[in-house]
């Protein structure tokens, strides 16, 4: 995890964006909160009806952060309140 912070400390992203996974992600959300990086979850059953609607059906680590990134950027989403 510190490896993870770490690394996205340095890289400065604009936002990180997580599928909520029935709690699983809630030690990496705290650990990114904590540094203070910009992280968003979001609902995954979202992700996938957007998926499909942009006709995307396949399914491999890549083409997911393809279209999560996909997602924050048509959905505007931002981190904070």
């Amino acid at each position: 995890m510190r490896t993870l912070v770490e690394r996205l400390t340095r890289d400065m992203p604009e936002l990180i964006v997580l599928e909520a996974t029935g709690g699983y992600e809630l030690l990496v959300v705290a650990a990114l909160v904590a540094a203070a990086l910009p992280v968003v979850v979001v609902n995954p059953r979202q992700v996938r009806d957007f998926a499909r609607a942009t006709g995307q059906l396949a399914k491999t680590d890549r083409i997911d952060a393809d279209v999560l990134a996909l997602f924050a950027e048509r959905v505007r989403l931002k981190c904070g309140p």
